[in-house]
């Protein structure tokens, strides 16, 4: 049915006015809500960019609260003695390369320009001393930084609404994968010779999905090292009551008991050779999922180096579809209690694949490789600290939850996101100095949780929703290399 002009204009009018309405109200809440004698520290300055750049506003609070000095100081003398800061501190480093990370500026020498046109820099040396510092950066301080970081937000991350229910109430549950950073630009002297991709590193990363927090991670300059060789680091921080998920790679005979003599739990795909098990009961169904019937039985592991045994379940999974490899059933490993049943353990490896995504918002959204790095140690620096970003950027879609609801929240873009806080961030920069932002040190978890909701009530989340696609349908033709040619003319394809 036609409806009038004026009728369409004034339905609008009277939905902007009732949104205006809501904004004046929310920021009376945040005006309030600063006023109180526990924000004394927070200058009043800051209540007009948070109604025009509330997640620049959000994002340089929860940065100004993680970069403490001191803190950062100690950190240095303890995970990288022989080195020294003298007019290069840390602090300085990690804000000057989270920028980077976090897409604020493109590279390190833009970060560092724009220091040097504030008044005053954070940093009085030369770039080439900036590089020579960065390319000297011990990979366990860069680890230290973010478990450092991981452990002030989390208080923070634990008063605002999760995701999701927890993946296993009474557990922390861990995702655990590797990442090898991709190759880098070839300004360095011993890559210059080759045209091949030159790998500055890899990590193993740590996911805590229930908080969306990358809790810890291991760095390796040596990118051909195996990620199994690196899971003695991790190992060292197993807690009882942790539960660590992990593909078929990381299922090896030493993790498995390593963990179990923690008194963690794990749920890993099944290496017949890394972990070979011998049936003690046979398989009997347990019911079924999206994807496939449920199986379970006993096995029995054996540690050839002690000849000790590990009871564990064996979780069967027959897909109803095959993997993209081929595969048509897939094996599991646990040493969950009975109590948790093989449908759910099915399910909660499933969740694995949380990790990819997060791997894939670091690298798109968050540039966690910076191809200016070559130097292995610089490159993990940067990843690290990209890591850092991701974590605040968990903070603020948490907020964004309790301002909001989760419903429109879990619409919200991570590149989207990502970008609207790179812009306003450095809008804000402009306008406000650092002294301006010191309060924010000063806030308990609880304060944090509450300013930075009322602050989130100012963003426009229309902004950022995603937007909706339909299902993939499958090529009708699949693609061909044609070794004839190295490239085509799109023109001429086309006609």
């Amino acid at each position: 049915m036609y409806q009038p002009l004026c009728t369409r204009a004034s339905a609008r009018a009277h939905a902007n006015a009732h949104a205006h309405a809501r904004r004046s109200e929310n920021f009376h809440r945040l005006e309030t809500l600063l006023a109180q004698r526990r924000f004394q520290l927070i200058p009043m300055e800051i209540l007009p960019h948070c109604a025009a750049v509330p997640l620049g506003v959000m994002v340089r609070g929860i940065m100004e609260s993680l970069l403490d000095a001191e803190a950062l100081e100690k950190l240095l003398q303890e995970y990288a003695p022989q080195q020294y800061t003298l007019e290069l501190t840390i602090d300085a480093l990690v804000s000057l390369l989270i920028q980077v990370s976090a897409g604020h500026r493109a590279t390190v020498f833009a970060a560092y320009t724009a220091d040097q046109a504030s008044m005053p820099p954070t940093i009085s040396t030369s770039y080439q001393a900036l590089y020579a510092k960065l390319g000297r950066m011990d990979p366990k301080l860069s680890e230290a930084i973010v478990r450092f970081c991981a452990a002030k937000l989390r208080p923070v991350l634990e008063k605002l609404p999760r995701a999701a229910e927890p993946i296993l109430a009474g557990y922390r549950t861990q995702i655990l994968d590797g990442n090898v950073l991709t190759g880098t630009d070839h300004r360095l002297t011993a890559l210059r010779q080759w045209l091949n991709a030159c790998l500055p590193g890899k990590s193993l990363v740590v996911l805590e999905p229930d908080l969306g927090l990358i809790s810890d991670l291991v760095l390796c300059e040596d990118a051909y090292t195996q990620e199994r060789a690196l899971l003695t680091y991790i190992l060292e921080r197993v807690q009882a009551r942790d539960l660590l998920v992990f593909d078929r790679n990381f299922t090896t005979t030493g993790f498995a008991f390593g963990i179990a003599e923690r008194g963690g739990s794990f749920v890993g795909r099944q290496h017949r050779t890394n972990l070979p098990v011998q049936p003690v009961s046979k398989l009997v169904k347990c019911g079924e999922t999206e994807t496939g019937r449920i199986y379970e039985q006993i096995v029995r592991a054996t540690d050839p180096d002690t000849g000790a045994t590990l009871l564990l379940r064996r979780i069967e999974v027959r897909l109803f579809e095959k993997t993209r490899d081929g595969e048509k059933t897939i094996g599991l490993l646990t040493n969950l209690p009975e109590t948790v049943s093989a449908v759910a353990i099915a399910e909660i490896y499933r969740k694995r694949w949380t990790i990819e995504t997060q791997f894939q918002l670091l690298t798109v959204s968050l540039h966690c490789e910076v191809p200016g790095l070559g130097k292995p140690k610089a490159a993990l620096f940067a990843f690290a600290m990209s890591l850092v970003a991701s974590n605040a950027l968990a903070v603020v879609r948490a907020s964004l939850r309790a301002a909001h609801g989760k419903e429109a929240e879990a619409e919200v873009s991570g590149y989207y996101l990502a970008d609207e806080i790179a812009a306003e961030y450095r809008t804000l920069a402009k306008y406000l100095p650092a002294e301006k932002w010191k309060g924010w040190r000063e806030l308990g978890a609880k304060e944090m949780a509450s300013l930075l909701t009322e602050i989130a009530r100012q963003v426009n989340v229309a902004e950022l929703l995603r937007n909706q696609r339909g299902p993939k349908k499958p090529p009708d033709k699949k693609p061909v290399y044609n070794r004839k040619h190295k490239h085509f003319s799109t023109y001429r394809l086309m006609e």
